[in-house]
C-alpha cells in the first residue's frame, strides 16, 4: 500500500474502546488473536510483532500488567495489554512502566474502563489529526487539563508522530525502488 492508502486507512481506524473489549473471561491465544486482529492497521511495516504469548509473559513477569487470574485475562488486562502495544511503538518498557505507574497512582478517582477510554479516544483524535495533516500542536485542550492528561496527550502525540515518520520512511523507500527499478530497465 502506498503511503496516502494507509493514511487513509489510519484515519478511519478506531481503537477498540472498553466497550467492545470481551467482557468474558479469554485464555492467551485469545488475547493474541484479538489484540493482533485490532491493532493490525497501526503495524503498516509488516516486520513489526504486534504481540505473542512471549510478550505477555514478559509484561506480566515485569509487572506492567497484572497477572491473569486461573489463566484468564479480563477486559483490565486487555486494555493495559493494548495500550502497551501502541505505547511500545515508541517507548521502552521501563518508560511504559513508568507511565502506567503515573496513571495508576495520580488518576485513583477514574476507574480503569474511564481511563482506558480516555487513551483510547485521545489516541484515535491525534492519530486521525496527524494523519490527515492537522497541525497537532493546534489543538484545542480540555480546560480541566491535568499535569497527567497533558503527559498522556504528549506520550500519544509522540507515538502517532513516529508512526508517521515511519510512512515517510516507508515512502521514501518505494520511491527509491521504484527509480532503481526504471534504471535498471531502462540500461537493458
Amino acid at each position: 500500500m502506498s503511503k496516502e492508502e494507509i493514511k487513509k486507512q489510519l484515519c478511519a481506524y478506531s481503537c477498540p474502546k472498553w466497550e467492545a473489549l470481551p467482557d468474558f473471561d479469554v485464555y492467551m491465544d485469545q488475547v493474541i488473536y484479538f489484540i493482533n486482529d485490532r491493532l493490525a492497521p497501526l503495524y503498516f511495516n509488516e516486520s513489526d510483532k504486534i504481540i505473542t504469548s512471549n510478550m505477555v509473559n514478559n509484561y506480566v513477569k515485569n509487572s506492567i500488567v497484572d497477572p491473569p487470574i486461573k489463566k484468564h485475562y479480563k477486559q483490565y488486562h486487555m486494555a493495559f495489554l493494548i495500550a502497551v502495544c501502541i505505547l511500545k511503538r515508541c517507548y521502552s518498557l521501563d518508560e511504559i512502566t513508568q507511565l502506567i505507574k503515573i496513571v495508576r497512582e495520580t488518576e485513583r478517582s477514574m476507574h480503569i474502563p474511564e481511563l482506558y477510554d480516555s487513551f483510547s479516544t485521545c489516541f484515535d483524535t491525534y492519530l486521525h489529526a496527524i494523519m490527515s495533516d492537522q497541525n497537532a500542536s493546534e489543538m484545542i485542550q480540555p480546560e480541566n487539563d491535568t499535569k497527567e492528561h497533558h503527559l498522556m496527550v504528549n506520550v500519544i502525540k509522540t507515538v502517532v508522530y513516529k508512526m508517521y515518520s515511519e510512512l515517510d520512511i516507508l515512502a521514501y523507500k518505494e520511491k527509491k525502488a521504484k527509480e532503481k527499478a526504471a534504471v535498471q530497465s531502462a540500461s537493458m
